[in-house]
């Protein structure tokens, strides 16, 4: 079909749609004048038209292009478009198709949405719409639209832009499914209320608002959607513009669109204030405020221009078949019953009661005919909305005395009832207050001497809590033996905190002792590099504690040192705890926090050695947390500056234990970073100082724990260094390492560190083993690895750093059976790995460490199937063969995801090419 011949049948059905169906033909017979072929084609578009009930929201031209698209048969699945790869068509529309697509290049991989303009759609009005629909995604930027990526034209000069894929559902059905609360889909409602504010802050105009339109994420994002009928202020403004203004205005979606749209009108920024009213009124009562009866333009006008909408509250009582705006029945029959099911609120008259009031006004404003009498923005809208939420009176209501002191009592129900009851009592006190005098003389003074009682009491328990927690807690944390003590001690002191707690009033002196109670028990519940009770989730909602009271007293005092001070020090506390629970993202979110305070304190007090020592110790869990994600150019410029802070500090102060334990766990931090960037020499260096520094202060502190603790560590890692270059000389440090473990373990049976160190030692024995081709002791250290933390495990299932130990350690053992070439037994220690460690993934799928490990233990998997494969015939080496490619597709697949976040490291993409590799084998 030529573009004369389509612009003849465009300007047809336009024509015969300004009349009603019965009157089609006779038109159609004078207009044609004989073609019936021409006659034949504007009757079809018609008849899809009347079909689809929806002329207006997809005007004759869009069936059309539908019609020649499908004419030409033409698919694009494979193509490429630009840097982008089509993998199927998601959508079309009036003026273009949209199609998934794929970056096909090797800058990065992402899925994204391409538009493309329709063949036979490209004439100077289409072509304009679609550039403006380009500008104007161009110009926005905000979380909550769906961003432009890209755009350019084909090959044969046909525009496209790429857009963000947003995968998602509407805002109506993710409610829904969700069974969102009336206050969660007002605050839901609020943030697409911002996302339109943006838009209109930057002069566009989106003029097809619906709940189609707005996408919901699966983490409960809004995104909108879909500016191609959207108003640029400052280009739509001129006078060649008028025509396609009024052909641009048929797109709109009737049911969701303002009187001066469907009358053709100019259209405002108060016309998508109209439809978010329209989208909140169906949000908030399952109901359109309208229900249109056909779809001629003439009687939709009258009905969205002169009928008034029920209130929400009242239409949430309406029975009634519910469609969505293409048609498409959304539910089977909408209820009342139906509607409160998707609610909190489990009764019709229950949600019937929430809506009634505030809110039907809200929403009615929003619908007002007139747009000089909406709210004059969505910002507006949002605002009265947050009032509401908030119980402040909202500008769409009369502001009468009475609803106003309505409004007052609600908010301060308990306040407000005090005052009654006050109010009685001093009615009820003047009757008899001639009679009272005497006897409140009385009373008076021994409630007066009943008070000082009680406040001597309390200053004498207040005095003995912290006695115990700041006097003795100490005193016995470092001892070994004691941790059933400070289990007790913990037990008590939560229990008399939390009440205190209740009881503290707004007294700073009481609210700031309280705080350091709470760090002292996380300490003593699972501080990690202290002996700990091994309740890690117990001591990070301590530490939160502590933190929250600690931001409060600053509110109110913002230069107050010593309360900056300590808050620091518990968001350090609390980011080592979290970086243990293997929570990274939490953990460099705290570390972060807590080095914003230490810097400017380090240089109001530079003199201050425990300010130092502190700060370094914050940079060295940061570091850490850097390290352990693989991210060493991040890690070490952090180590080098706790270094030189430490070993200035340790020069001035040779006996400051403090700060040589951490020194050496710097060294060791330090040897481990120059170990992986290839530097062997420079880091044998950093360990050998930091194991002779930790051995010459566990030896002049024979009975402390957390130096014990630290030596340990440090042999740990530094085993870890030499296990590849120098075997023999890795043993010799996990013998000590062994020998301290065990020391531990039998001082304190029931302390989980020593427990946990006991087991990891083993891990490491079981691993040297491996490297020295010594399958049958590895196996024996690795059984007796996972059996201690399987039991750590049970007694604390909420530490979720046992799952990926045991996790680490059965891969090890899987590899000791393959090594003897028990290919049954490897298989079952790494499906037990892959198990746990996707348990640990979903659990936190921020975390990178345990998908990354998933690709390791795929890959080891299909090795082990590979080689029984060898010795199976027939059907059962197929099946294995097949079974070991799926497992090396299932590695490259995480490999390449993690590529495509930008989170390959050099190694794992040293380990995708070998996968790569090995599944072309497969092909050959």
């Amino acid at each position: 079909m030529t573009p004369e011949r389509w612009r003849q049948v465009e300007e047809l059905v336009h024509s015969s749609l300004e009349r009603a169906p019965g009157e089609w033909r006779s038109f159609l017979d004078e207009a044609c004048d004989g073609d019936t072929r021409l006659c034949a084609e504007v009757e079809s578009l018609l008849e899809q038209c009347e079909a689809a009930q929806d002329f207006i929201e997809r005007p004759a031209f869009a069936f059309a292009a539908d019609a020649l698209a499908d004419e030409e048969g033409e698919s694009l699945e494979g193509q490429r478009i630009g840097s982008y790869k089509v993998v199927r068509e998601i959508g079309r529309g009036g003026m273009g198709t949209v199609y998934l697509g794929q970056r096909d290049d090797d800058a990065y991989q992402r899925e994204v949405a391409i538009k493309l303009i329709k063949r036979g759609m490209d004439t100077d009005f289409v072509l304009r719409r679609f550039l403006q629909e380009r500008q104007i995604l161009a110009s926005l930027d905000h979380p909550n639209i769906a961003r432009l990526l890209d755009g350019g034209t084909t090959d044969d000069g046909l525009p496209f832009f790429v857009m963000e894929y947003v995968e998602g559902v509407s805002i109506n059905d993710y409610a829904d499914a969700h069974k969102l609360s009336t206050l969660q889909r007002l605050q839901l409602f609020r943030t697409v209320c911002a996302a339109v504010t943006y838009a209109h802050q930057n002069l566009v105009i989106h003029r097809d608002l619906k709940p189609s339109n707005i996408l919901v994420t699966a983490d409960g994002t809004p995104k909108l959607l879909d500016f191609g009928i959207a108003k640029l202020l400052r280009a739509d403004e001129d006078a060649s513009g008028t025509a396609t203004e009024t052909i641009a205005q048929r797109a709109m979606t009737p049911e969701y669109a303002s009187p001066e749209q469907v009358r053709g009108e100019r259209v405002t920024t108060a016309s998508d204030v109209y439809s978010l009213g329209v989208v909140l009124y169906e949000l908030l009562s399952g109901h359109r405020p309208y229900r249109l009866t056909n779809r001629r333009p003439d009687e939709i006008a009258r009905i969205i221009s002169e009928e008034q909408p029920e209130r929400p509250s009242v239409a949430l009582l309406r029975t009634e078949e519910a469609t969505n705006a293409d048609g498409a029945e959304r539910v089977a029959t909408t209820t009342p019953e139906r509607i409160s099911e998707t609610r909190d609120e489990s009764a019709p008259e229950r949600l019937r009661r929430r809506l009634a009031g505030d809110l039907d006004t809200i929403v009615l404003m929003a619908l007002r005919k007139e747009p000089q009498r909406r709210y004059q923005s969505a910002a507006q809208l949002a605002e009265d909305i947050r009032r509401h939420i908030e119980g402040l009176p909202v500008i769409a209501r009369k502001d009468t005395f009475n609803y106003r002191v309505t409004k007052f009592v609600r908010r301060n129900r308990l306040g407000v009832a005090a005052a009654a009851v006050v109010l009685l009592m001093v009615i009820g006190g003047i009757v008899a207050i001639a009679w009272q005098a005497k006897r409140a003389t009385d009373q008076a003074r021994i409630a007066a001497q009943e008070r000082d009682r009680a406040e001597r009491r309390f200053a004498d328990v207040r005095r003995l809590s912290n006695a115990f927690l700041f006097e003795i807690a100490p005193k016995i944390e470092r001892l070994e033996g004691s941790t059933e003590a400070r289990e007790a001690l913990v037990t008590r002191a939560l229990e008399y905190l939390d009440s205190l707690a209740r009881e503290s009033g707004d007294d700073p002196q009481l609210q700031s002792e309280l705080a350091a109670a709470y760090e002292k028990v996380g300490d003593l519940q699972g501080a990690p590099r202290r002996a700990n009770l091994g309740d890690f989730s117990g001591a990070i909602a301590s530490y939160e504690k502590a933190r929250d009271v600690r931001r409060r007293l600053l509110e109110k005092n913002p230069e107050d040192f010593e309360q900056r001070h300590r808050l620091a020090a518990v968001l350090a506390a609390l980011a080592y705890t979290r970086w243990w629970m293997s929570d990274v993202s939490g953990s460099l979110a705290d570390s972060a926090q807590a080095l914003e305070i230490y810097e400017p304190l380090v240089a109001e007090r530079p003199a201050s050695s425990e300010l130092r020592v502190v700060a370094a110790e914050a940079l060295l869990d940061l570091a850490t947390t850097h390290y352990y994600n693989e991210q060493l150019d991040e890690a070490h410029p952090l180590v080098l500056k706790a270094l030189a802070s430490l070993e200035a500090l340790t020069r001035d102060e040779t006996a400051n234990v403090e700060a040589g334990r951490l020194l050496s766990r710097g060294y060791t931090l330090q040897g481990s970073i120059l170990f992986w960037n290839t530097q062997e020499k420079e880091a044998d260096v950093e360990m050998t100082k930091a194991i002779a520094l930790s051995e010459s202060l566990a030896a002049g502190h024979p009975h402390d724990s957390v130096l014990k603790q630290s030596l340990l560590a440090n042999y740990l890692q530094a085993s870890q260094i030499y296990q590849q270059s120098d075997p023999a000389r890795s043993i010799t440090i996990l013998q000590k390492a062994l020998k301290v473990a065990e020391e531990s373990v039998a001082a304190d049976a029931a302390n989980t560190q020593a427990r946990q160190n006991l087991a990891k030692t083993y891990s490491m024995l079981g691993l040297i083993a491996l490297h020295m081709d010594k399958p049958g002791v590895a196996a024996t250290h690795l059984a007796k690895s996972a059996a201690e933390f399987e039991e750590l495990e049970r007694v604390q299932p909420k530490n979720r750093t046992y799952k990926h130990d045991i996790a680490r350690v059965v891969t090890y053992l899987g590899n000791a059976k393959y090594l003897q070439h028990d290919f049954e037994g490897a298989l079952a220690g790494y499906r037990k790995a892959v198990a746990l460690y996707e348990d640990d993934f979903r659990a936190d799928p921020k975390n990178m460490q345990p998908f990354r490990k998933l690709a390791n233990v795929h890959t080891y998997i299909a090795d082990a199937l590979r080689d029984s494969a060898k010795t199976a015939t027939g059907d059962e080496r197929r099946s294995r063969l097949r079974a070991a490619k799926e497992s090396h597709q299932r590695a490259a697949d995480i490999y390449l995801t993690l590529q495509a976040q930008n989170a390959l490291t050099k190694l794992d993409r040293q380990y995708l090419e070998a996968v790569q590799a090995a599944l072309r084998q497969y092909e050959q």
